[in-house]
C-alpha cells in the first residue's frame, strides 16, 4: 500500500500543472456568480502564475508547438448576458486575464431598449476590440426541437410565453399542444408537429378530459397509432440543412461584428452527437466545447472540451478546482467520479 502511494505522490508531481481546466460562467452578480466571488476567482488564477487563454489564442498554440503551455486556464461565459460586460470585462482587464465568451446571436439587444439583459453589438465589439473576450458561437438561437414523439405533457398558459415552446410551433402553441421529448436542435434530427397535426392532438386531449380518462398510456396510444401519421419526420440531411443555416448566422454575423470568422462551437445545453460533429466540422468547426466536468490535457481532444460549471462556486471550491483540474491525473480522476 505504501509503495501504491509512493507512486500516486510522483504521478501528482509528474503530472502537475500539465492539465488545462476550463471553467463556465453564465451571468456575473445578482443572477448567478457574485461579483466578488469572481475577483476572489481571478486573484487565484493569479496568485498560482496560471495564464488565462481564449479559444484563439489556444488554436495558434496547438497549430505552432502542437501543445498548450503549462499552467494555463480557460474563462468562459456562455450566452451573452449584459453582466458579463458591467461585472466580469472590467476585473479581467484589472487583473491583465482573457476568457472566451459563446454568444447567441439572436439575442442581441440594442443598448436604448434592453428588455432581457442581454449585450448589445456594441458593448460586444469593445469586449473584443479590448483583446480581453474572444467571441466564439453558440448557436444563433439557442432552441431545442422534439427528438421523439414520447408524450410528456400538453402546452399550458404559462408556456404560451415560453419562447422555446413558442419556437417548437413557429410562435402558434397553443394550450393543449403536445410537448414531446427534446433536445438542443445542434444534436439530433428532428421530429416537426405542423399546425394542423397539433390541433389533431390538442381536440383529442381536451375530449379526453372530458371523458375524464386522461392518462399518459391512452395519450401515448393515440399518438403511436394515429398522430405520427401526421408529423414530419427529419432525416440527417434535413437536420443538416438546419442546423447549418443556424449556425451561418452565428458565423456571419459575429464576423461581420468582431472581424474575425470564429471557429468554436459551444453545443447548447452541453447535447451533442458525432453525427452533428462531423457536421459542424465540415463546415469549419475546429473545436467542441462541452458541458462535462473534467480538466483537459495540454494535447486536447478538441471534440471533447470539458469545462467545470461554476454557478454556485465559493472562492474556496474554485480554489480546489483550479488545483485539481490543472494537475492532469487530479483532474481525470475528478472527472470519473463526476
Amino acid at each position: 500500500m505504501n509503495f501504491l502511494m509512493y507512486i500516486f505522490l510522483i504521478a501528482c508531481v509528474y503530472y502537475n500543472k500539465k492539465g488545462n481546466p476550463w471553467f463556465l460562467y453564465h451571468h456575473i452578480g445578482r443572477d448567478g456568480v457574485p461579483t466578488e466571488w469572481f475577483e476572489e476567482h481571478l486573484k487565484n488564477i493569479w496568485f498560482f502564475n496560471m495564464k488565462t487563454l481564449t479559444n484563439r489564442e489556444m488554436l495558434n498554440f496547438l497549430e505552432k508547438d502542437g501543445k498548450l503551455p503549462k499552467n494555463c486556464v480557460a474563462l468562459t461565459f456562455d450566452d451573452g448576458y449584459y453582466d458579463n460586460y458591467i461585472n466580469a470585462f472590467p476585473l479581467l482587464k484589472k487583473y491583465n486575464m482573457k476568457a472566451t465568451l459563446y454568444l447567441n446571436t439572436a439575442y442581441v439587444e440594442r443598448e436604448e431598449n434592453r428588455a432581457f439583459k442581454y449585450l448589445s453589438w456594441k458593448e460586444i465589439k469593445e469586449m473584443s476590440d479590448s483583446n480581453v473576450f474572444d467571441i466564439q458561437l453558440h448557436s444563433h438561437r439557442h432552441m431545442p426541437i422534439f427528438v421523439n414523439t414520447s408524450f410528456d405533457r400538453v402546452v399550458t398558459e404559462r408556456d404560451l410565453l415560453d419562447r422555446e415552446i413558442q419556437h417548437l410551433y413557429n410562435g402558434k402553441a397553443q394550450i393543449g399542444f403536445p410537448i414531446f421529448g427534446k433536445r438542443g436542435e445542434f444534436s439530433s434530427t428532428g421530429v416537426h408537429v405542423p399546425l394542423e397535426a397539433a390541433k389533431i392532438f390538442k381536440n383529442y386531449y381536451e375530449n379526453l378530459s372530458l371523458s375524464g380518462k386522461d392518462n399518459k398510456k391512452e395519450i401515448q396510444d393515440f399518438i403511436d397509432k394515429e398522430l405520427k401519421k401526421h408529423l414530419i419526420f427529419e432525416n440527417l440531411t434535413d437536420a443538416k440543412n438546419r442546423v447549418l443555416k443556424d449556425l451561418d448566422s452565428n458565423i456571419t454575423l459575429i464576423e461581420k461584428h468582431c472581424g474575425y470568422r470564429p471557429n468554436f462551437f459551444c453545443w447548447p445545453w452541453g447535447h451533442k452527437s458525432q453525427d452533428f460533429i462531423n457536421i459542424l466540422k465540415e463546415a469549419g468547426i475546429k473545436g467542441f466545447v462541452t458541458t462535462r466536468k473534467g480538466t483537459n490535457s495540454l494535447k486536447p481532444d478538441l471534440e471533447n472540451i470539458k469545462r467545470v460549471e461554476l454557478r454556485e462556486f465559493t472562492p474556496l471550491k474554485f480554489k480546489l478546482n483550479l488545483l485539481i483540474c490543472r494537475n492532469y491525473l487530479l483532474g481525470r480522476i475528478y472527472q470519473l467520479l463526476s
